[in-house]
């Protein structure tokens, strides 16, 4: 009994021994950052425009969908005027068009545009189709 407890211990310290020693290597955790998806909402007037500013941090496509439209007469209730939906970038008060698209309210982007790394804005107006005010959601997805 006294050899078996014997041998045990010998065998647990040959084993503790084979997991040891000194591993001076680190190891730098890796971080992936993927897209930024950022949410613009806001009320259009007819012959208005809003825009939201954003800042891409790597080259690469930001994309952006007119993702819905509510009457602001009966919020909830969807409208589906053609409206302007445009990338740019903000000069003073609002945002000078590099691209941009005519887009009825969907949910996959109507404006796709690669672009390198800086300040930029999105900008929905009326195109001349709007009789009353209306409720807008815009995503702008971008590196």
């Amino acid at each position: 009994m006294k050899t078996l407890r014997i041998l045990m211990l010998v065998a647990g310290l040959a084993t503790t021994g084979a997991c040891g020693g000194s591993d001076t290597s680190t190891t730098t955790p890796s971080v992936t950052v993927g897209p930024t998806t950022e949410l613009f909402e806001g009320t259009l007037t007819p012959k208005g425009s809003a825009f939201f500013a954003f800042t891409v941090t790597d080259t690469g496509n930001v994309s952006v969908m007119l993702a819905s439209v509510t009457s602001s007469a009966a919020p909830g209730n969807s409208a589906t005027p053609t409206l302007g939906l445009s990338v740019g970038v903000p000069s003073g008060i609002d945002c000078t068009i590099q691209n941009s698209i005519a887009a009825s309210p969907a949910l996959t982007s109507q404006l796709v545009v690669n672009m390198p790394a800086g300040l930029y804005c999105a900008r929905v107006y009326d195109i001349g189709n709007l009789t009353s005010s209306i409720n807008f959601a815009v995503r702008i997805v971008h590196t």
